[in-house]
């Protein structure tokens, strides 16, 4: 299951490129993609697991995937652009902020990454969607209550 954690710092490191590049970000299950006309970007949680670091312990970890999709309207983007887009976004969960206030959470570990190209031979349609996927731990303490 998905932590709001991870997804609020994914979705703040995420905006503030979104920001610094021009783009809109959304979340996909409140936006309405479906007027925009410019490229955008979306992100999502692809999958998650968590499982129990010791048996009887309260601290669990959670591994998954954050998506970054950059949707881009066919014909108003070059390649050599996505690229940009695309590596602000990758390095926005490769380094740590300076800004102590923004560093990512305790416990939580951003890994590997990948990206998938649009495949412009493969695609029909109006969009062509590029894709970043960024693996993630997140370590917490379970807290019950009776």
């Amino acid at each position: 299951m998905p932590s709001e954690t991870v997804w609020n710092d994914a979705y703040a490191r995420a905006s503030a490129v979104a920001a610094k590049m021009g783009l809109l970000i959304g979340d996909p299950l409140i936006w309405d993609f479906t007027g925009e006309i410019k490229a955008f970007a979306a992100l999502d949680l692809a999958s998650s697991s968590i499982e129990s670091l010791e048996l009887g312990d309260k601290q669990a970890q959670e591994s998954g995937q954050i998506c970054i999709m950059l949707w881009i309207p066919q014909g108003k983007m070059n390649t050599p652009t996505v690229l940009s887009f695309m590596n602000a976004f990758e390095a926005a969960f490769r380094t740590q902020p300076v800004d102590p206030d923004k560093r990512w959470p305790a416990g939580l570990f951003y890994e590997g990454q990948n990206y998938t190209p649009p495949s412009f031979l493969a695609q029909t349609g109006n969009w062509y969607v590029a894709t970043l996927m960024v693996d993630y731990r997140w370590q917490n303490i379970t807290e019950q209550t009776p």
